[in-house]
Formats: C-alpha cells, sequence, structure tokens
C-alpha cells in the first residue's frame, strides 16, 4: 500500500547515515595519518578554592595612576552604565549646521569704461559676499579681456583662467561669519571700428546691480548701451545740442561725453558709439521717393493703396505734401512718424499735408489709402463697361518721384488697359520683393512725374451648369416633389438663384446639400413671386433663392414642395380613373449654359400609374435614372414604390399620367391549434390577414354554428368585434354560420385575428380512446386562404388521426410550424390548402416513473500539494426536474474548513450547500428541467488519500462520461492504478501538465460547459504538478467507482532501481559471461513486458537512474574484465619471449656442434624446461596451453 512522504524517506535517510558513519569510522580506525595522539593520563585538579569578597581602599590621589595603566578596567551595574553612556551621546550630538546654497556670489558692480586712443579700459569696483568658510572660486568671466590690475584690501588678488570659463578669483574665508570683500579690478579690450561707428562688448562678471559709466574724451558723441535698461545720457545732449549759441556758453561747455546706464545681469555688455552727424548747415533737403502703388477694382468701387518711401538727406523735414486727384475718397494717411494730415481741395486736385512727430532724415515711409465709387455704386444689370482711371499720385518739393503702378481686377470682372502714358509694362516676375508672387495681371513702371492709366472693366456673366434629379410621390392624399438641382458655376458666383415651380404647390423646405461631391449652398432666405404667363394671367411660379454666401463651382440645392388633393378616385377603389398633370420643377433655364435632368415617379401598390403624354421625356430604366447622383428619398414615403422613369434637357417637359385605386386584394394564413389534456380540448385559431392595395372596413367568416351557439368558440375582448350576418348568405354551407368582424378602423395591411374555445371530453380510461372533431372555420370573401394544423397532448395521452384525411398534408410540428406563437409544443402537424376533414382519436396511457436527474458531463479535478492535502474541483453538466438534488462527499469532508469560502456555484452564482443530518443538497430553484445546468462543487480533503472518492448522488441519477484529472507533486512517480478508470494520456508525450493529446483542461473545461449560459471563470481553479487524466462511462458506486493511485516517492524509486539494478549486476561480475547475457535479457524482457502490461510502471521506471545504473554495471564488468585479461597477456608475452631465448641457445649449440666434426648432429629436446634464475619455479605456460584456455571453472572467459 503507498505510504506518505514521511514514511518513504525514512528508511532511505536511515541507510545513508549508517552508510556514512561507517566509511568514516573506518577511514578514522585505519588512516595512520588521521590517527591522534596518544592521549597522556588525566591528572587530577586541583581543590579549587572559594571566593571570597574583599573590600580595598585606595587614596584618591592615586585613583589615576591605579586605573589608568593597561589591563585595567573598572566594572559598574548596567543601569550606571546606561546612565553613563547616554550622558555621553547627549554631550557628543551636535546640531545640524544649515549651510547657505551658496558659498560666495557678487551683489554689487560699478564699472568705469573710459575710451583711449585704441581701447576700451574699465575700471570695476566689484562687492562679493563670501558666506562659508574655505576656499572659493568666483566666476569673474572676460573671457576676452585683459586684466591690467585685480587688488583685494590693497594686496594682489589671486587670479586663475579657466578655458571657456574666462578668469576665477580664488580666495580663502576663515571663521565662520559672513564676509563681504571689495575686489578693484581693471581690464582692457580693444575696440572694433566700423564705418561711422565704433563697438566693443564685454563678457562682464555679473551681478544684481551693475552700474556702467561710459567717458568719451569728445563731445557730441551718439552712446548706446545694450542691453541698457535704465540709460541717463541728458547731460551730454543739453551739453552738445545746437541750442547752444552763446559763445560764452560755448567756451565754458564741457569737452567730454559721458553716459550712465544700468544693466543688471546680462551676460554681455555691449557698447556702440559715434559722432552726431549735423549734415549741410542752412541748404534745404534733398528727397527722392519711390511710389508703389495697388490699384484693386471690383463692381462699383476702385480701391487704391500708395506705398511711399523717401529718401532724405542734408537736413531734416518735419512735413510731406502730396497731390491727389479731387474724385479720390482719401481713407487713411498712416505711419509710426505721422502725427497728423490735413486734406485741402484746390480744382481738380486734393493737397495732402502730413506733419511728422520727429523731423525726419534718411528714410521716411508713408502709406496713403484711397478709394472711388462709381456713379451708380455698381456695375449695370446689362454687363455694360465702365472706365476706370488709376489715380496720379504727385509728391511735391521732391527732386525725383519714380515708382510702380499695379492693377487687378475682380474675380466677378474682366477688362483691359485702353489708355497707357508715360509707362513701361514690367513682368509680373521683375516686381519688387512685397508684389512678388501675388496676382497682377497689370503691372508698369514709369520713372517720372506725370503719369496716366485708364482700364476698362465688365461684369463677367457666369457660366452655369445643371443636373437635376426630380422625385414625385403619388400618394392617394398628396403629391410630393423632390427637386435635387447640382449647379457647376464657372467664372463668377452667384448670390441668388431662380427656379420654376408648379402653381399650387407649397414650398416646404429648401436646403443646401452635399451630394456627389457637390458642396452644399447657403440658403439665406427664398420666396415665391408672380410670373406673367402667355395667357395674360399672373402665377406664382417663380421661386427665388437668395444664398448667404457666393456659390462657386460645384453645389447642391434641394427643393421639396408638396399639394394636398381631395380625390375620391384615389382614395377609394371607385373603378375610375383620374387624369394628374405633373409639371415638372425646374432651375430656371434663362440664364443657363446647359440643363440635364431625370425625373423618377414613385406610387403605393395601392394605385395604378399609367403614362398618357410624355412631352420633352425620354423613358428610360430606373437603375440609370439613379446612376452618378444619391437619391434624397432615405426613409421617408416607404409604402412607396418606384414606377416610372424619365430623362429631359433644356426643353419643355411635361408629364400627365392616369391614376386610379386598385380593388383590395386578400390574403389570409390559418393556423388551428388544438391542445387536448384530460377530459379537455382546447381550441385556437389564429387568422393572419394581408389586404393589399385598399382597406376594407369588414370581414366575413364562417364558423360552425354548434360552437357559436354553445359559445364554444369566441374571439377574446378587445377592439374586434363580431356580428352575425342576418339574413344568412346564401352560400353558406350546412352547420356554418357567416359572422361579420369589425373593429375601430379599417382592415389595411397586416392584421390578426384569433378564436380561442374549448369542448369537454368523457372521462378517459387507461386504454381507452375518444375521437375529437377540429372546428372548420372558412374566411370568405378573400383571394387566398391557407392554413396549418398543429395539435399538443398531454404527458398521459396519444393522438393518432382516425381514417384517411382529406385535403392535409403531414408537416414536420418542430420545424414547419412558427414555435414562438405556440403555448405548447405540438405533437402532430399538418397544412392544408383548401377544403379539409379531420378527426382525431385521444388515448390515454399510464406513465412510468423515470430517472429525474441526467448528468450528461462531468470534469474532476483533484490536486495533491506538497502538504498532503487534496484539493478538488467537481464540474457537472445536469438536468433535473427537482428543485434540490442530494449529493453524498466523502467521509474525510464534514468540517466546515474543507469547504471554499464560495463552495458551491450553479451558473457560476455562488449558492449556499444544504445539509441535513446525513447529506448534503444542491439547490437549483428557478431552473427548468429542459436547461442545462453547471455545478461547480469545491472541496479539500484534509490528509493524502491515494484512494480518490468522488461525491455520489443516492437518488442514482442518469451518468454519462466522466473525466477526472488528478495533480500528483513532482516529487511522487505513479507506478499504477486500480479501479474501473480508463487511462486517457498518450504515453508518447510527456506527463507535463496539459500534455493530454485532445483532452487538456481548457477543451474539458470548454466541453463540460457547451451550452450552459453564463459559465465563465472556471480556470482559476490552482494546480500543480504532473497531471494523470482518466475517465469512465458510467462510473459505478461506492467501492466499485474508487480510483486508487499506487505511487511513491521518487527517492524510494530511484533507491530501488539503484539497488535492484546496480546491486544484482555488481553481484554478478565474478559470474560467467553467459550467466551475466542472461540476466541482461531477463532485464530487456521484463520492461518491454512490462511496457505492454503495465504502461505506468514502465514510465516511471524507465529513467536516468536506471541508464545511468545500468551503465554503472557495464563500467564494472569492464573493469573486471581488464583486471583479468591484463595479468593473462603479460604472462602470454614473457612466456613467448623465454621460449624464443631456448631456441636460440639451442640453435647455437648444433651449429658449435657441427662445426667442430660431429658427424651426425644430436637431436634437439622435444621439450625445453626454464625456471627462474631466483625462485626457481617454472616459467609460464607456452602459448599453447595460453591458446586452450583455462580450464578453471568460475574464471573470467573459463568453461561452464
Amino acid at each position: 500500500m503507498p505510504f506518505g512522504l514521511n514514511y518513504c524517506c525514512r528508511p532511505v535517510v536511515v541507510f545513508w547515515s549508517w552508510l556514512l558513519l561507517g566509511i568514516g569510522l573506518l577511514g578514522i580506525g585505519s588512516s595512520p595519518l588521521l590517527a591522534q595522539e596518544p592521549v597522556p593520563p588525566e591528572v587530577p585538579a586541583a581543590k579549587e578554592t572559594p571566593l571570597r569578597e574583599q573590600t580595598i581602599y585606595i587614596p584618591y590621589s592615586k585613583l589615576r595612576s591605579m586605573f589608568e595603566k593597561e589591563g585595567r578596567g573598572v566594572f559598574l551595574a548596567y543601569e550606571k552604565f546606561q546612565e553613563l553612556w547616554n550622558a555621553a551621546q547627549a554631550a557628543t550630538r551636535k546640531l545640524d549646521e544649515i549651510k547657505p546654497p551658496l558659498g560666495a556670489l557678487i551683489t554689487e558692480s560699478e564699472s568705469q569704461a573710459t575710451v583711449q586712443k585704441d581701447v576700451v579700459q574699465v575700471a570695476a569696483q566689484i562687492k562679493i559676499d563670501i558666506l562659508t568658510e574655505g576656499w572659493h572660486e568666483i566666476p569673474l568671466r572676460l573671457t576676452d579681456a585683459a586684466i591690467r590690475e585685480a587688488k583685494v584690501k590693497d594686496e594682489a588678488a589671486k587670479i586663475i583662467f579657466v578655458p571657456e570659463q574666462g578668469y576665477k578669483l580664488l580666495i580663502e574665508k576663515k571663521g565662520k561669519e559672513p564676509e563681504q570683500i571689495l575686489l578693484s579690478l581693471v581690464y582692457c579690450k580693444a575696440f572694433s571700428k566700423g564705418a561711422g561707428t565704433n563697438s566693443v562688448q564685454f563678457d562682464a562678471p555679473q551681478a544684481p546691480v551693475n552700474r556702467w559709466q561710459i567717458t568719451i574724451s569728445e563731445p557730441g558723441i551718439k552712446v548706446l548701451v545694450h542691453p541698457s535698461l535704465a540709460t541717463n545720457d541728458s547731460s551730454a545732449e543739453i551739453k552738445n545740442s545746437d541750442a547752444v549759441k552763446d559763445p560764452a556758453e560755448m567756451k565754458d561747455a564741457p569737452k567730454e561725453t559721458k553716459v550712465e546706464a544700468f544693466v543688471g545681469a546680462a551676460p554681455q555688455v555691449r557698447i556702440d558709439w559715434n559722432p552726431k552727424a549735423e549734415g549741410a548747415a542752412g541748404q534745404m533737403a534733398l528727397t527722392t521717393v519711390q511710389v508703389r502703388q495697388e490699384v484693386v477694382i471690383e463692381e462699383g468701387v476702385m480701391q487704391t493703396k500708395a506705398y511711399l518711401a523717401f529718401d532724405i538727406s542734408r537736413a531734416d523735414l518735419q512735413e510731406l505734401t502730396v497731390e491727389v486727384p479731387e474724385g479720390q475718397n482719401v481713407v487713411n494717411v498712416f505711419d509710426p512718424n505721422v502725427q497728423k494730415w490735413e486734406k485741402k481741395v484746390a480744382g481738380e486736385v486734393q493737397t495732402l499735408t502730413i506733419k511728422l512727430f520727429q523731423p525726419a532724415r534718411g528714410n521716411q515711409n508713408v502709406t496713403i489709402e484711397m478709394e472711388k465709387f462709381g456713379d451708380d455704386k455698381e456695375m449695370a444689370e446689362d454687363m455694360g463697361r465702365k472706365d476706370f482711371q488709376a489715380p496720379d499720385i504727385k509728391v511735391l518739393n521732391v527732386a525725383r518721384q519714380q515708382g510702380i503702378v499695379v492693377a487687378r481686377l475682380a474675380s466677378s470682372l474682366r477688362g483691359e488697359v485702353t489708355t497707357r502714358n508715360a509707362l513701361l509694362q514690367i513682368d509680373a516676375a521683375d516686381l519688387p520683393a512685397p508684389l512678388a508672387g501675388q496676382d497682377w495681371p497689370f503691372a508698369y513702371r514709369y520713372a517720372a512725374h506725370p503719369y496716366s492709366l485708364t482700364i476698362s472693366a465688365e461684369k463677367v456673366r457666369p457660366q452655369i451648369e445643371v443636373d437635376e434629379l426630380v422625385e414625385v410621390y403619388l400618394e392617394p392624399q398628396q403629391t410630393t416633389f423632390d427637386l435635387l438641382a447640382m449647379y457647376n458655376i464657372q467664372k463668377a458666383g452667384v448670390f441668388q438663384l431662380e427656379l420654376q415651380v408648379p402653381e399650387g404647390f407649397e414650398v416646404r423646405q429648401v436646403l443646401g446639400r452635399e451630394v456627389a461631391g457637390a458642396a452644399a449652398v447657403v440658403v439665406d432666405s427664398h420666396h415665391v413671386d408672380e410670373v406673367l404667363l402667355a395667357d395674360g394671367k399672373k402665377a406664382k411660379t417663380k421661386l427665388v433663392v437668395n444664398l448667404a454666401r457666393k456659390a462657386l463651382g460645384r453645389v447642391a440645392l434641394w427643393v421639396e414642395l408638396q399639394r394636398r388633393q381631395e380625390d375620391a378616385n384615389l382614395q377609394t377603389p371607385t373603378g375610375k380613373k383620374s387624369v394628374l398633370d405633373l409639371t415638372i420643377p425646374r432651375v430656371a433655364t434663362a440664364k443657363l449654359l446647359r440643363t440635364t435632368g431625370r425625373l423618377m415617379v414613385y406610387a403605393p401598390e395601392s394605385l395604378r400609374i399609367n403614362p398618357t403624354e410624355t412631352k420633352g421625356l425620354r423613358a428610360i430604366a430606373m437603375s440609370e435614372a439613379a446612376q452618378g447622383i444619391e437619391s434624397t428619398r432615405g426613409g421617408r414615403f416607404a409604402e412607396t414604390r418606384p414606377f416610372l422613369a424619365f430623362a429631359y434637357t433644356q426643353e419643355p417637359a411635361q408629364l400627365q399620367v392616369d391614376a386610379e385605386r386598385r380593388q383590395p386584394f386578400i390574403t389570409a394564413e390559418q393556423l388551428l391549434f388544438v391542445q387536448v389534456e384530460s377530459g379537455v380540448a382546447k381550441y385556437e385559431v389564429t387568422f393572419n390577414y394581408n389586404i393589399l392595395y385598399s382597406g376594407v372596413k369588414t370581414l366575413r367568416m364562417d364558423v360552425p354554428a354548434a360552437l357559436y351557439e354553445q359559445k364554444e368558440l369566441r374571439l377574446p375582448p378587445g377592439a374586434m368585434k363580431e356580428k352575425k350576418l342576418l339574413p344568412q348568405p346564401a352560400d353558406v354551407a350546412q352547420g356554418d354560420v357567416a359572422l361579420e368582424l369589425s373593429s375601430d378602423a379599417e382592415f389595411l395591411g397586416p392584421n390578426v385575428i384569433k378564436f380561442v374555445g374549448e369542448r369537454k371530453l368523457a372521462e378517459m380510461q387507461v386504454g381507452q380512446s375518444v375521437g375529437i372533431e377540429l372546428p372548420v372555420l372558412r374566411p370568405r370573401g378573400i383571394d387566398r386562404h391557407t392554413g396549418k394544423i398543429a395539435a399538443a397532448k398531454g404527458e398521459t395521452i396519444d393522438l393518432g388521426v382516425e381514417g384517411i384525411p382529406e385535403g392535409l398534408r403531414p408537416i414536420d410540428p418542430q420545424r414547419d410550424l412558427p414555435a414562438a406563437n405556440l403555448p405548447a409544443v405540438p405533437s402532430r402537424a399538418f397544412e392544408f390548402t383548401d377544403d379539409w376533414t379531420l378527426k382525431l382519436v385521444a388515448s390515454r396511457y399510464e406513465l412510468e416513473d423515470v430517472k429525474r436527474t441526467s448528468i450528461d458531463r462531468a470534469f474532476v479535478r483533484m490536486a495533491v500539494t506538497r502538504g498532503d492535502e487534496t484539493t478538488v474541483q467537481c464540474l457537472y453538466r445536469l438536468r433535473s426536474a427537482k428543485q434540490r438534488v442530494a449529493i453524498i462527499l466523502p467521509k474525510v469532508v464534514g468540517a466546515g474548513s474543507a469547504f471554499d469560502r464560495q463552495p458551491l456555484r450553479v451558473n457560476n452564482i455562488p449558492v449556499p450547500l444544504e445539509k441535513d443530518q446525513n447529506q448534503f443538497y444542491i439547490p437549483l430553484t428557478g431552473h427548468t428541467a429542459d436547461e442545462y445546468v453547471l455545478v461547480e462543487l469545491r472541496y479539500t480533503l484534509p490528509n493524502y488519500q491515494s484512494k480518490l472518492v468522488l461525491p455520489e448522488f443516492p437518488e442514482n441519477p442518469a451518468v454519462q462520461q466522466v473525466f477526472l484529472a488528478a495533480f500528483l507533486p513532482d516529487e511522487r512517480k505513479l507506478l499504477g492504478i486500480r479501479g474501473t478508470w480508463s487511462e486517457e494520456d498518450d504515453l508518447r508525450q510527456s506527463r507535463s501538465y496539459g500534455s493530454a493529446a485532445g483532452h487538456s483542461d481548457d477543451q474539458l473545461l470548454a466541453w463540460v460547459r457547451s451550452d450552459v449560459p453564463n459559465s465563465q471563470g472556471l480556470e482559476n481553479f490552482p494546480t500543480q504538478g504532473t497531471r494523470y487524466l482518466y475517465s469512465a462511462l458510467r462510473p459505478g458506486t461506492g467501492p466499485a467507482g474508487v480510483l486508487t493511485l499506487i505511487a511513491v516517492h521518487k527517492y524510494v524509486l530511484w533507491t530501488a532501481i539503484v539497488l535492484l539494478v546496480a546491486g544484482v549486476g555488481l553481484a554478478l561480475t565474478w559470474r560467467p559471461m553467459c550467466n551475466r547475457m542472461w540476466w541482461l535479457g531477463a532485464l530487456v524482457v521484463g520492461v518491454v513486458l512490462s511496457s505492454l502490461f503495465f504502461p505506468t510502471f514502465a514510465q516511471a521506471v524507465l529513467n536516468d537512474v536506471l541508464w545511468w545504473s545500468l551503465a554503472l554495471v557495464l563500467l564494472g564488468w569492464t573493469l573486471h574484465f581488464f583486471a583479468w585479461a591484463l595479468p593473462m597477456v603479460a604472462n602470454w608475452m614473457t612466456a613467448r619471449m623465454a621460449r624464443a631465448a631456448a631456441v636460440a641457445t639451442a640453435v647455437a649449440a648444433a651449429a658449435t656442434a657441427s662445426t667442430a666434426g660431429t658427424t651426425s648432429a644430436a637431436p634437439l629436446p622435444a621439450e625445453i624446461e626454464f625456471k627462474d634464475a631466483q625462485s626457481g619455479e617454472s616459467p609460464p605456460p607456452t602459448t599453447s596451453s595460453f591458446t586452450k584456455g583455462h580450464t578453471d571453472e568460475g574464471k573470467e572467459g573459463g568453461i561452464n
């Protein structure tokens, strides 16, 4: 019987412990190197002297000399030691010093720069605050400057130079208090000389307060400091201005220029200076001007923008004067230096006087904007031409005026130059930078004033092409037109669209619509105007649409028109036709270049439409009409369908049709359902009417008179009403009564009429039969009638047919009937298309009790942990007619700790596991007997169980296939099983988790939960170790259904393999070779037989330990062979050498004898015996004796 881990390992541990102990004792006893020296005899210990407390008094004056020596100590109580230690730690603890973030910084810098002959020398006083103790490096920068002097407290400062960083001040501070020092620094740098401007730049030391004073030994110098947060140079300006006229003051005026500036913490300081220019004294300013004149002509207005660029030299100008033509309206004159401007009209010119803030010298720009409106403020309606003359702008008091004149027209205009004087046309590619890249079709240059330019412009007529789609929806109560117009507007845009609409129609919607790549127009408003017709009458047929934005390119407009109509021939089936004139709405063709259109007519099936007049129309297919353009029907007018399609062009088009209301077409589909139960037959007759084309107010139904009079067949309460026709029609069949069915509204389209009733039957005994006549209901006044008959029965009743049914055809009740509309599942079904007769026969039988619970699929997982516990997950897919299913768990499961927190789940929903005194119950409340239920049960077995016992169902349900997956720790090896279970694992694959071919856990979980809703989340059951899968079909209960696993610890198995294979193999080392071969063959045969009859055991045994054991045995046999064979080979070699020496001696002796004259040679000895010279023993056997082999039994190669 299998045993646990501790029990399995105990013999192995004991064996190896005794083995190691024996080896150790043997080595200790036999090795002379490890032997201990003889232990001397024990000397009896002296008698211990008891301790006594003594008090020794030491003079206080000798206390230090007594204890302050090596090896002396003072012993204290632990409490006294803690007190002294804490006091010492508190005395040595120091407060953490808070250090400033910087060790030193420059707080203030005052620099005095003096411009000398070729260099600028700067004398700086720099205040430095040193905050921390020690050496500090203070950056002075000055990368490209030369330091002439550096002192701190009248002593030379320590200055170092770092490449790419500049100079640094190296200073040491002693003491902890902050200290401020003053660094006197003198440095210089050569300045660069330019055309009228000198410049120098310093990488000066940075300080938040940084003041510079620049001194130049010449008066009237203009000095610029960059950056300049604040500059004070008023003294220099006042002392060197032109206002100093008195010679005495000129004599006392200073001879140098000084500027003071605050630059802040700037990384660089740049100084620029040059002498102040005075110009030509006593002469007038010399001025030239470059004019860039831009003219834009739009409908009714000409806008001009002139850019004047003045070049002023010799003197300053305070004001500018410009003349423009009298008809131009000066809108604005602007420039940052323009203070104000005035306009004076004198004759045909206007004089503009422009005053400046500051007198201008050098460059001065002025921009003038003008516009001129036409006499009528817009272009004429008849597209007449109009001349526009570019304004002649003249600048007064200038030496030379040159310029460029450019002009362009709005996109809605076109024109040409009619007159041009003193202008030279230039190419657009030669325009200067401000005008380059712009569209200026008219570009000219003039070299001197005056000049003239006249452009004749006219309005561009737009070219409009229209593609229309008109959809007509003819309905009995109204007619609706949908017009989708796709415009292609070129050359000029439009703000207004005109359309022709039929008279009497209401404009419902006017919208822009994006369709077929065309943009939607932006509609502002629309209105309908009256138009004078050819007969002199006025009619509102002109629709004007105003747009909020200009329409240009491909745009689309959608218009909906509608008219109500009261035509009795269209609303009721009178049999008469009505003529409908359909005037097609379309875009007004007077201003169009080309027009194409398509017309589609829709109508409901209740109307019959025939075209009678198609003027200007060409019939086309419906697919061709909808090609290339999207219909605007959408989901509207669902009851209509396309009838007619036409195409038209710019020519007038007219369509006239005849419309007639169709007669109603009525079809009825009957479903007769009869449910036979004990003592009663229930009827339910459903008629599904479909009334097409026209509605009807009443329907006629012929029903059996007996059922109607006895009220066994009636209409349910509702809107449907029944009335017996009086007098009865002549075509009523015998035994029937004609009823008139009506409702609150007329019958049109799908309608459902249902009759219900029941008839009592005679009491049926077991084995007796009762005939049931089915009611025959006949709808009258219809065009087509079909139906089906379905019969359902109770559990103890069987239905049959008496005789041969007439007019009926049997059908499948499960597939050919609308199961959703039946109250019960039918057992018999028929269908008919004409009159029929059917009589059913009901027979009663006694029911036999069957199993109430069926478990068709089950999957159980048991995982053995290293703590010798077994976790169990049981999954059952079952169907049960009971509300509670009893279950018996293994006997070891009883305590509350054996269950998980939620041990039971039904369809992945936690439910309580019920229990009485003896067993547990699985509640199935809320589930029907026909639906699958997935039950999941989890519990834990406290101890390792070699017998895997499954939960039992005491009510003996029908159980089909069950899969059991057992998980053992990796250190346990399975040797075999016992029980009525089949092994599902493939031995050709590894035993790793999930390796069973076709039966992995995921596949089995999917198999067991198929057809069960809400069955996810079963994969969270933890498993580990080696997986073994078994299955059983209808496993037995009790001991017959138990699966027993025979498993041992892997160390026990490996030890047994080593002892059996290696022990027996090594023991056979001294046996003959044939014995060893027989043993090896028996081992191979045993392995093969075990693989055939005990595959689990064979797989556990055939491992690396077995092969290494066999390798060890073969190695021992090989060593033994060499130990036996090497001495034999050495003896054979020695004997061979001795025999050769003897033969050589004999030959030599014979030769000597023959030389001495011996007449006859002595014969050689038959056998020469050689003996060892030292021991006197005989040499090893000869070759012949060696080749014959040993005859001793038990030796290597001996005879058995």
